[in-house]
């Protein structure tokens, strides 16, 4: 498990004691400092019983009333015992009393009844340490209990045995396992079968259930988010290791991809940052291949040239103007590459200012026309209105120089190249189109791949579209390459448009 892990967990259980402690201290300050904390909290169904002990001491007599004090201490969900007793302090069911019970009932709110002679007796509820060893003991949550079911105790027919409870000097016993002490039952209840105890509750209503449950569920969420949220962390971690170890093929699986939060999103931006980087650097071994490749021809031919130089020395005027042209190949190659390399990587000085299109398009096409004318071929250029856009003239011309001669190269005989120049909303677009063959439809998405030469390939070294492409960018712009359709859909011609915004 890594840290993250760890922090999640400690921050959620950091909350629980942090909102456990202000409920705390909310509730510590809001007490009153006069208020002190009592033994027992006197609860709806407790104060229930001391409001009718009155009402059940009229109607049964002071043995009703012990024998419901008596089954209120024997029900195990019962947290407390009620002790009734007389002015000395003695419980009636000779029940252990706190050596302070007269401080305890002025504690508590008074509840006194009287008997049938007048006697007062006072009602005091005290904790049930007992409650929980009862439940500890109670195996499986359930006292043993006699096998016939409780029968229901009328009594009414017990007050003529003992109608004002026990008599002066009478040791009152203790409810036993029958609840009669050691006694037998009355004889209005013999035949009846008598609950000895009364059943546990369920586990899960104890207290210390629902607490241990409410941990254990509170550990295990907890365990779950923080490895919900861990996980991806760690999956993007070795992602980079992996990645760092030149693996660039590295990619992140669809279980965190497909996730719609926050690391769902950073786990495909990593992989489309592995793509990039793999794209890069295959980019940049095809390139040291490509460029290999290209200086292996020329500088052949010039080993073949210094060899037949040296066979025939007469021969030399003719080599060495060979050698020239060779050696003029390799100068623009260079040119072609350096110029390729600084527009890729951003360090061409580029110098923005003020273009008339329509000027340099005319000063592009004054060269284009003698090469076309050269190739019975025509060029042609259309534009309604000069157009200013902010660009480099020399990056914009070399782009323009290199599609119009192209599409010259391409276009048939007894055609016509046409430029035209259009202007729509804040762009302006410049088409060069031709009425060559096209290119294949698998080829178009190359054609601004460095050395790759298409159709053509004898002649360039394949810089020409890549060098476009880059110079239009570094002015703000963009290059699209396409075939033209006719209406029959059969190609009919190749089109370039390059787009640059008025400013």
């Amino acid at each position: 498990m890594g840290q993250v892990f760890w922090k999640f967990l400690l921050a959620f259980w950091g909350a629980l004691i942090l909102a456990g402690t202000l409920v705390w201290a909310v509730n510590e300050v809001s007490r009153s400092a006069d208020d002190e904390p009592k033994p027992v909290w006197i609860g709806p169904q407790l104060r229930l019983v001391l409001g009718s002990a009155q009402l059940m001491m009229d109607s049964g007599g002071i043995k009703l009333l012990g024998d419901v004090l008596q089954r209120w201490e024997e029900d195990p969900m019962s947290r407390d015992k009620i002790l009734l007793l007389n002015n000395l302090g003695e419980d009636y069911l000779q029940r252990d009393v706190p050596g302070d019970w007269a401080q305890l009932l002025k504690d508590q709110p008074e509840y006194k009844v009287q008997d049938n002679e007048g006697r007062s007796w006072f009602l005091l509820a005290v904790p049930r340490h007992e409650f929980l060893l009862d439940w500890l003991r109670s195996g499986r949550g359930l006292m043993a209990t006699s096998s016939v079911p409780a029968q229901r105790i009328d009594v009414q027919h017990l007050q003529a045995a003992r109608p004002h409870g026990p008599s002066p000097g009478e040791a009152v016993q203790p409810f036993g396992p029958t609840g009669f002490g050691d006694k037998a039952p009355p004889p209005e209840m013999r035949g009846m079968a008598v609950r000895a105890t009364m059943a546990m509750p369920p586990v899960w209503f104890h207290p210390a259930f629902l607490l241990a449950a409410i941990l254990v569920t509170s550990l295990s969420v907890s365990l779950w988010l923080a490895w919900y949220f861990a996980s991806p962390v760690r999956q993007l971690k070795r992602a980079l290791q992996s990645l760092a170890s030149d693996h660039w093929l590295t990619q992140l699986g669809p279980k965190v991809t497909g996730r719609r939060d926050e690391f769902g999103a950073v786990a495909r931006s990593f992989n489309d940052m592995a793509k990039s980087v793999e794209q890069a650097i295959s980019g940049q071994r095809r390139l040291l291949h490509d460029v290999s490749h290209e200086f292996r021809s020329p500088l052949a031919r010039l080993q073949i040239l210094v060899g037949l130089a040296r066979q025939t020395p007469s021969e030399s005027a003719m080599v060495l103007d060979k050698v020239e042209a060779e050696t003029q190949k390799l100068n623009a190659l260079v040119e072609e590459i350096l110029t390729y390399s600084r527009l890729e990587s951003g360090a061409a000085a580029v110098k923005l200012q003020q273009v008339d299109l329509l000027e340099l398009l005319e000063s592009v096409a004054e060269d284009g026309r003698l090469e076309a004318l050269s190739q019975q071929k025509q060029l042609l250029v259309k534009a309604d209105a000069k157009v200013r856009v902010l660009a480099d003239p020399d990056l914009l011309y070399r782009a323009l120089e290199n599609l119009i001669r192209n599409a010259i190269k391409f276009t048939p005989a007894n055609t016509v190249v046409t430029v035209e120049l259009q202007q729509q909303a804040q762009q302006v677009h410049i088409c060069i189109s031709d009425q060559g063959a096209g290119v294949a439809h698998d080829d178009l998405a190359k054609l601004f791949t460095p050395f790759f030469r298409g159709q053509s390939k004898q002649d360039g070294v394949g810089l020409g579209l890549s060098i476009a492409k880059r110079a239009v960018e570094s002015c703000g712009g963009s290059l699209t390459l396409q075939n033209c359709y006719a209406a029959s859909g059969i190609v009919c011609g190749f089109q370039a448009v390059i787009s640059l915004p008025l400013k």
